[in-house]
């Protein structure tokens, strides 16, 4: 009764907002998660501590000190770096030219964060985020790398028509100097396996070697063999084709480079499940503190940059195979999958909760390891596995037929790769499941 004789005495103005006498409300729609993590600081802090999920390493106490903390130490006060920027091309390579540094011509430009990107238009992230993939510079190289074209295939770094040379650019620095620097593409892009030779965006680059190339450009003079020096670029050149160590100073865990196209399926953001992916904003922090700490925690990027690169993160899934495929072996080995694998590997994404080290028989040193390890792995989604090289975190099994040969288990491969599941399989159940597996 009080409600109609409110709605009685007021303007019908007043009245319709109120959602009076069946009127609509005008009342703002609520917030999106994109829209508050690019202007709540209070929700940023809330989902950067809600998707460490209670752990207690070194990873998760510098965030929980520094991301949104509202102190002095507090990672919104560094400078947001959007820098001019200029992707190496095979033209910088021609007639024997050694490329540094040192900026040849003055195609630089810097990311056009629209108003839209600005506002979190889904679409305009979206393509601020691939554009973002390819050309915003995670990672300074050392001043003194300098390559060639013989260069490319020794670190291998890819060449494509569109994408550029390796993900590698040319970054203005704020004192006016030129600095190489890499990008996402860099490590997450490789060139199809098949005779297509077609760049894979976020497929790991199984031919990447950055440890020798990080290793050449620091390599000392002669010295002691014993020196702390020699031992870290043994350290680096350790890490062999396909790998990085993004944990500890010394480098000595260097982990697969991960593929990234079905990221939007995964429950968890590191090999050693310490951070939750529980909606758009925990994965936009992730990539937001990556780069924050890559640098040096002297600058930070324009948080459209980490919303839209997490935004066409989640889309690369998109471009993954949907349709089963028809032929009775593969079918067959669905139904492997399925009875033999689901309780690890079941749902849309083909993954599921952390498990043990010690149950999935891997090497346990990065679950184990202080800096970021709380002694579980993360299960990976099978979605694409098909294209992966190397298999398990840290890449020690090389491809399907390898993983699911019976025949390492009597041999230094199981120590060395663990997990046993699917290995005691008969010989028609085995191929029904590659097979199957392949055409994820």
């Amino acid at each position: 009764m009080r409600r109609l004789i409110t709605c009685a005495i007021l303007t019908s103005a007043a009245a319709a907002a109120l959602g009076c006498d069946g009127a609509p409300s005008l009342q703002p729609a609520p917030a999106t998660i994109e829209q508050r993590y690019l202007t709540e600081r209070d929700f940023r802090r809330d989902q950067m501590m809600a998707s460490l999920a209670g752990v207690e390493d070194d990873y998760a106490r510098l965030r929980r000190d520094r991301y949104a903390s509202g102190d002095g130490l507090d990672w919104d006060l560094l400078p947001a770096w959007n820098p001019p920027v200029a992707a190496l091309t095979t033209a910088d390579f021609a007639a024997g030219a050694v490329v540094t540094a040192d900026p040849p011509t003055d195609r630089f430009a810097a990311l056009p964060i629209s108003d839209a990107a600005a506002s979190a238009e889904t679409q305009a992230l979206r393509a601020l985020g691939q554009a973002a993939f390819f050309q915003f510079p995670v990672q300074l190289l050392p001043q003194t790398v300098a390559l060639t074209s013989a260069d490319l295939a020794r670190y291998g770094l890819w060449i494509d028509d569109r994408g550029g040379v390796g993900g590698i650019v040319r970054a203005q620095m704020a004192d006016g100097t030129t600095r190489l620097a890499y990008t996402c593409a860099t490590c997450h892009s490789a060139i199809n396996n098949d005779s297509s030779g077609q760049l894979v965006v976020g497929l790991g680059n199984d031919q990447l070697d950055l440890g020798a190339l990080l290793a050449d450009a620091a390599a000392p003079g002669p010295g002691p063999a014993a020196s702390p020096a020699n031992d870290s670029l043994l350290a680096l050149r350790a890490w062999g084709r396909g790998r990085v160590d993004v944990t500890t100073a010394a480098g000595t865990l260097p982990v697969r480079l991960s593929d990234l196209r079905p990221t939007r399926w995964l429950g968890h953001l590191h090999y050693e499940a310490t951070v939750q992916q529980r909606n758009l904003a925990s994965l936009a922090i992730r990539l937001e503190t990556l780069m924050i700490t890559s640098h040096g925690e002297t600058l930070r990027p324009p948080r459209a940059v980490a919303l839209g690169l997490a935004l066409f993160l989640w889309s690369l899934a998109d471009d993954l195979p949907t349709a089963e495929r028809a032929d009775a072996v593969a079918a067959q080995g669905r139904v492997v999958l399925q009875t033999r694998c689901g309780q690890c590997h079941g749902g849309v994404g083909l993954t599921g909760p952390p498990v043990a080290a010690d149950v999935v028989g891997t090497d346990p040193a990065a679950a184990l390891d202080p800096g970021r390890g709380r002694g579980l792995y993360r299960v990976p989604s099978l979605r694409g596995v098909g294209r992966r090289a190397t298999l398990l975190h840290d890449g020690s099994i090389r491809g399907l037929d390898d993983f699911l040969d019976p025949g390492r288990a009597q041999g230094p491969g199981l120590a060395a790769g663990g997990h046993p599941f699917g290995l005691d399989l008969d010989a028609a159940a085995r191929a029904s499941l590659i097979a199957y597996l392949r055409g994820l």
